[in-house]
């Protein structure tokens, strides 16, 4: 982060010193821009959904091979080598299962979660991306940083440089509408 910033720093100092007229930066809150647009939060509320059922069924499974083990502790006494090694065998499978199916939806890099929400966002945060831009050059400022409320870049920022709620009205309002909408109204 100190290297980002060393270098956004370096950027700024070059550019004022060669330009010779003033470097105008602001910021955004990315997570406050999210936050109040309609369209994020309703596929935030779908991605919440489907990874609920998902969780639901990762429960059932879990209840499935708890019960089983269960029965089986309780039996196991009195079964028959063979079938006392046939409900083992169901047993592990169960769990490899359970474990797979955790793997496939909740992996951090490779999961269902994951991607799902990488591929539901990108319209949104492509157009946000195009509003900030927008903005941005309207009101002649060169840089617009990400002042996000768990980690930041940006150490201080006065207020009055903050075109979050500028980027958000401007989305509200329909401006830079998504990359998709466009090219099928041109159609």
């Amino acid at each position: 982060m100190k290297k980002i910033l060393c270098i956004a720093a370096a950027v700024v100092f070059a550019a004022s010193i060669g330009l010779a007229q003033p470097v105008k930066i602001a910021y955004v809150n990315s997570e406050t821009i999210l936050r109040e647009l309609p369209e994020a939060q309703q596929v935030k509320k779908e991605l919440e959904t489907t990874i609920k059922g998902w969780q639901d069924e990762l429960e059932r499974m879990g209840k499935e091979l708890q019960d089983g083990l269960e029965d089986y502790q309780k039996k196991q006494a009195l079964l028959d080598p063979k079938i006392k090694a046939d409900k083992e065998k169901a047993l592990q499978d169960l769990q490899q299962k359970a474990r797979e199916y955790q793997f496939q939806k909740f992996d951090q890099q490779q999961g269902e979660a994951v991607k799902m929400r990488e591929k539901k966002f990108a319209p949104i945060q492509e157009r946000v991306m195009k509003v900030i831009e927008k903005v941005a050059k309207e009101d002649g400022f060169n840089y617009v940083f990400d002042k996000l409320e768990a980690a930041t870049n940006l150490l201080y920022a006065d207020t009055k440089f903050d075109l979050t709620y500028k980027v958000i009205d401007q989305l509200k309002r329909g401006n830079a509408a998504p990359a998709s909408t466009k090219s099928k109204d041109a159609k």
